[in-house]
Formats: C-alpha cells, sequence, structure tokens
C-alpha cells in the first residue's frame, strides 16, 4: 500500500497493489494512470505538503473450506456444510487464483438453477379454493397443492382463514402450531427460502434489489395480507439474474409500490381545482433508484464543475415535470380469488383520461411527447422516461456501489465500482443492466476475493443483523419443531432493528452513506449497517444469537426471538457433539462455519479456555461445550466484520 501522512504519525492508504497492478482506494483516491510497463500515481494537491511510505504486508492463505465459507457469507444467508463440501474446486490448489474459475463455476450454476417464488410457495400452501390463472403464470399464481394442506393463512373478502387445526399433521403435533398472527405469514414464507431454498444466490440477490427498491410495512396498509407483500417480492426473485430495467418497470407499475409512494390514481393537474400531479415517486425513482443526487463518473466518484463543486442530476423543476408522467395508473377492480380487498397483484390499470400527455422535457434537455390519449401513449411516456432515467450515465456506477456495498464492502475503491459498473453497461454482448453480469463482477472481483486486503482497515463492512443470526440458523442445520417445517422467527426488528418487510422508511433499514461519529466519519469513510447498531441492539443481536444457540426459536415472557414459551426450531448440533471433545478440533469447525477461517489466535486461545474447563462425559456435556463456543464465537469481531 502506498500511505501518505502530513504529521508522519497519522497515516492514510491512497493506493494498493494486491497482484493486479496499482490501483486507487477511497476515499484518498490519487489518479492512476497506466504507461508501459509502470504505474504512475498522481497527487494533484498539496503534494508538497505531504510524506509517502510504501508498506508491504502478507497474509498466510485461507485453506480451500475457509475460502469457500468466506465467499458464501458474501454469496449467501451463510455457508453451509453441504454447500461447503460440495463446492467445485474444494481440492484445487489454484482455487483462490485469478479469474477466480471455480467460484465462477458455482455461480454459474446458480444462475442456470431453479426459481423459488415466495408467492408460490404461499399460494401452494393456502387457499385450498384456488386454481391458477394461466395469463399471469409469470406471477407464479399457482394453484392450492392438496398434498400440502392449509398450512399458511390467507384473506377473502376481509376474513382471515388460519391453518387448518383439523389437518391430521396438525392433530399429530401441537395443533395451535399452525396459529400464526397473520401478519407474519410472508415472513414466514421469506425465511423458509433464506434458510432451505436450492437457488441461495437468487435469493441473495433479490434481498439486496428489495433494499433499493423499498416498500415497507411502516407507511403501508394490509400488512396481514401476504400475497400483494408476496408478489411485490417475487419481482427482485424473478429478475434477480435478470434485467435491471425489468424490474424498474414492474416495480413502477406495481400498485403496491403505487400504493407506498402514493402515485396510485394520480391524475394530471387540473387548474380549476388547484391541484397537482403528485410528486413523491417521481422523486425517489431518480434518487433512491437509478441515478442518486449528484452525478457520478463510472468510477462513483462525483463529476465537478469548473468551481469544484458537485453537480446535482435533477433539481425541483424536474419532479415536477416528471411527476407527470406518473399520473394514470391505478389498481385494477377486485379479482375473484386474490387475497385481498383490492387487487394490488396484476399492474396496474391505465386511466389515458388522468394521464398527462403533454410533451415531458427530460435531464438532458431533450424531448418527448405528447403522445396520444390510449394506453399505449401512456405507455410510450412512462417507459421513456424509465429508459431515459436507466440510460442515465451516473445510474451504473450508482447501482454498482448500492450492490457492493450490500454484499461485500462498504467503502469500495473507484476501481471496483468502475469494473462492476462497466459490466451494468455492458454484459460483454452489448446488454445494459443485465444483473447475472453484475453480480458475477462484484463476486468475482479481486477486491473480494483477496484475502490480503484484510490488512486494509477501509476494507470489508460490518455484517447485517438479520443474516448474523440467519448464518447461525444455516450453519448449524436448523431444524422446525413446528407443525409445518416453518421457522417462526418473531419480530426481529424489535429485537435488532431489521427484519423482512419492516423496513422503516422507503430509505431502507440504512443510508449507504452513513457515518458514524469517530474514526469513521474522520477519515470519510461509510458504514451502512452501523446506523441500526446502537448501544441497544449491539447487545440484543449477541442475546438473540444466544435464544437460538440454546433455547431455539422461542421466547420467554418478553425476550426472545420466536412467539411462544416453547422453541418451533432448534439448531442441529449433532456433528458438533462429535467433536466436542477437543476444542481445537471444534474450533476449527466453528472457526470455518462463523468466521471463514479469520477467527484469532487470541480470541481461539480464549475461547479454549473456557471449553476445556467445561466437563465432556455425556451427551448433554458435549452439547454444553459446542454451545458456549458457538455462541463465544457470535461475540468476536472476525464474525461480525465481513473482510
Amino acid at each position: 500500500m502506498l500511505e501518505w501522512s502530513t504529521d508522519m504519525v497519522n497515516w492514510e492508504p491512497v493506493a494498493r497493489d494486491y497482484g493486479t497492478d496499482w490501483e486507487n482506494t477511497f476515499p484518498f483516491a490519487l489518479p492512476v494512470s497506466t504507461g508501459g510497463e509502470n504505474q504512475v500515481l498522481s497527487d494533484p494537491n498539496d503534494s508538497d505538503k505531504r510524506f509517502y511510505r510504501v508498506v508491504s504486508t502478507t497474509t498466510s492463505s485461507l485453506n480451500n473450506s475457509n475460502s469457500i465459507a468466506r465467499f458464501l457469507q458474501q454469496a449467501t444467508f451463510g455457508p453451509t456444510r453441504d454447500l461447503i463440501n460440495n463446492f467445485p474446486g474444494l481440492d484445487s490448489a489454484d482455487l483462490n487464483d485469478a479469474p477466480y474459475t471455480n467460484y465462477a463455476t458455482w455461480i454459474d450454476a446458480q444462475l442456470a438453477g431453479p426459481t423459488n417464488s415466495h408467492r408460490a410457495f404461499w399460494r401452494e400452501r393456502s387457499n385450498p379454493t384456488y386454481t391458477d390463472n394461466p395469463a399471469n403464470a409469470h406471477l407464479y399464481e399457482v394453484s392450492h397443492n392438496p398434498a400440502y394442506g392449509h398450512q399458511l393463512s390467507y384473506y377473502i373478502d376481509n376474513t382471515a382463514y388460519k391453518a387448518n387445526t383439523n389437518d391430521a399433521i396438525a392433530v399429530d403435533r401441537k395443533y395451535n402450531d399452525v396459529l400464526f398472527n397473520t401478519e407474519e405469514t410472508k415472513k414466514i414464507v421469506w425465511y423458509q427460502m433464506a434458510l432451505k431454498a436450492d437457488d441461495p444466490l437468487r435469493q441473495r440477490m433479490a434481498w439486496a434489489l428489495s433494499q433499493i427498491f423499498v416498500v415497507g410495512e411502516n407507511g403501508s396498509n394490509q400488512a396481514n395480507y401476504a400475497e400483494r407483500w408476496l408478489t411485490y417480492y417475487d419481482i427482485f426473485v424473478r429478475h434477480a439474474f435478470g434485467n435491471f430495467r425489468d424490474i424498474l418497470g414492474e416495480v413502477t407499475y406495481s400498485p403496491h409500490m403505487g400504493r407506498y409512494l402514493t402515485f396510485d390514481s394520480n391524475k394530471k393537474a387540473d387548474p380549476t381545482k388547484g391541484t397537482f400531479p403528485d410528486e413523491n415517486y417521481a422523486r425517489e425513482v431518480m434518487q433512491l433508484f437509478t441515478i442518486g443526487l449528484w452525478e457520478l463518473n463510472q468510477d462513483g466518484t462525483p463529476i465537478l464543475d469548473p468551481n469544484g463543486e458537485l453537480i446535482p442530476t435533477y433539481n425541483n423543476s424536474n419532479i415536477t415535470e416528471f411527476a407527470k408522467v406518473f399520473t394514470g395508473l391505478k389498481r385494477h377492480p377486485k379479482r375473484y380469488n386474490v387475497e385481498t380487498s383490492n387487487n394490488y397483484m396484476d399492474s396496474s390499470l391505465i386511466r389515458a383520461d388522468w394521464h398527462d400527455l403533454t410533451e415531458k422535457t427530460l435531464l438532458d434537455g431533450s424531448t418527448q411527447g405528447p403522445f396520444p390519449e390510449t394506453e399505449a401513449g401512456v405507455r410510450a411516456d412512462i417507459d421513456g422516461l424509465l429508459d431515459h432515467l436507466f440510460n442515465h450515465p451516473s445510474a451504473a456506477p450508482f447501482v454498482a456501489r448500492k450492490l457492493i456495498q450490500r454484499f461485500t464492502v462498504s467503502n469500495p475503491s473507484p476501481q471496483y465500482i468502475y469494473d462492476v459498473a462497466g459490466a451494468f453497461i455492458d454484459n460483454g454482448s452489448g446488454v445494459r443492466g443485465d444483473l447475472a453480469a453484475v453480480v458475477k463482477a462484484l463476486l468475482l472481483h479481486p477486491e473480494a476475493r483477496e484475502t490480503a486486503l484484510a490488512y486494509d482497515p477501509a476494507h470489508g463492512r460490518l455484517r447485517e443483523p438479520l443474516i448474523r443470526l440467519l448464518s447461525y440458523a444455516r450453519a448449524f442445520e436448523i431444524t422446525s419443531l413446528q407443525t409445518y417445517g416453518f421457522f417462526p422467527f418473531y419480530k426481529l426488528d424489535e429485537v435488532f432493528a431489521q427484519s423482512p418487510y419492516d423496513y422503516p422508511s422507503v430509505f431502507s433499514f440504512y443510508l449507504p452513506d452513513y457515518q458514524p461519529l469517530g474514526e469513521i466519519l474522520d477519515r470519510n469513510l461509510f458504514s451502512p449497517e452501523l446506523q441500526i447498531h446502537n448501544d441497544i441492539t449491539a447487545l440484543s443481536l449477541p442475546n438473540a444469537i444466544w435464544w437460538l444457540v440454546f433455547e431455539g426459536i422461542q421466547q420467554d415472557g418478553t425476550t426472545g426471538i420466536g412467539q411462544r414459551w416453547y422453541s418451533q426450531g432448534d439448531l442441529d448440533l449433532s456433528y458438533e457433539k462429535t467433536l466436542a471433545t477437543d476444542s481445537g478440533v471444534l474450533l476449527a469447525h466453528l472457526d470455518t462455519m462463523l468466521t471463514a477461517g479469520r477467527l484469532t489466535a487470541a480470541n481461539r486461545t480464549t475461547i479454549a479456555g473456557v471449553i476445556d474447563a467445561m466437563p465432556s462425559g455425556s451427551d448433554g456435556e458435549l452439547e454444553a461445550r459446542a454451545q458456549r463456543a458457538m455462541w463465544l464465537i457470535s461475540l468476536t469481531p472476525e464474525f461480525n466484520v465481513l473482510y
């Protein structure tokens, strides 16, 4: 690493070379130019006021199992023994050599693999009288599956129908297990997919995309009606490896989003009544979904005007102009046999007479329209603006940075953003917005794969609390004790400020540019997840992991992670108990599953000391040793930070 200092005491990295030539780093990015065999770093500002030094670091390479576990921490909701043991190239000497062919093989298999629809899973297990609508097959309107019976709640005409307590399975077990609170139904489906679906990369990508195109319970109505939420979330499941433009289109025409951002039934201005189109979606589709606030270079650095100032991507007049575009969309009339009293499943109905069909001025000064007062005219107006935003130069780096932050690092270098944005711009076949190309570029970039970067203090990120909890459930093969095999985690947003669908606002759980006070702010770095890491959640998350490890999915009074006083899901520690007599062997396994080989020697020694002081004679004592080691690892930086 090349570092600079003004006092020869405090040093900051400004460039690095981890075997792929010099590149600049965030936030002190020196321009790098290539000439012949050498790279040249230039410092255009205050070069006579700084000292420079080159620092070399080395790291012992992780073994293959640990390297794969580290990759799966990034690409899934957490590694499992099965995923590690069946990973391509597990025994290859060149597993971690660029261009990371074995990792690419795994990604390719995920891209070609199945799609586990959340709505289809619910449909097959809910309304027994429902039959599928072939015209909407792409929305997973599958029929009820009699083999599953009535397992999950649904609504018809505002009446809730909970699971069948007379079902043979329910009678055989504690039938009241099936009586979930109706607002939990969609979350139960989400947990099932996160923990057990055989398309873990797709499910992980859908979760990342859902944090960009946010619709949350807070600010929405009908939180109990699972179908409208599952239909919306499936946009990201279906298009996880598809095209970003398709997602943008389906989100825009979704009545669920229309209701959330208040442009459902949005009408053109009426001067006689003094009414104007709602501007909410026109603002957020730019600020949060496509181009952000400031014009960007492909590497994510801001474009500056001649005075060195940031250049806004849009202004209030653009919002007012684009609000005219998002008029004339409304929910379809109620359709038989769907769950809600209103139709939130079908794409919005178009009312051409409500739409402002006049000419619109776009961000670059070009215009579109006017359009005829027809459905085709309305679609041409809306789709024209979406195409304009999708093709905006800032869209690729804006989306690239957001996705990088959700998978790998909070402070990607300009080169990392440039490369991932490049995959967004062109997938190699001239296609823009191909998310399959984007996720490959993101996960196979040297900045994601090279372990030497662990020595860069700006590298990595705090892991999301929800993923930290679920990684335990996946690593230790959680087994459901619930009647129908579900995992009813309960109100985790009240435990550590994050759970599916419980976004506090359209800005998601945290801001991409969040800077907590202290060293991170002082260095002008970012750590989004730290926005919900406070003096309460810093304690409640390890407490939640304690509950999962020692008690399972249950609660005691107001404490715990379940809805019942008895466990509805336990970790399967049968394998860990076979290792527990030897603390070294046990910790080597837990190091792989929980910290991907990064557990420090000091922390390993401390935990081993605790375990070695515990008895190991009986089956219960072996389980207790494993549990104690598992929980203590949850307190380490190596588990909580991904790097």
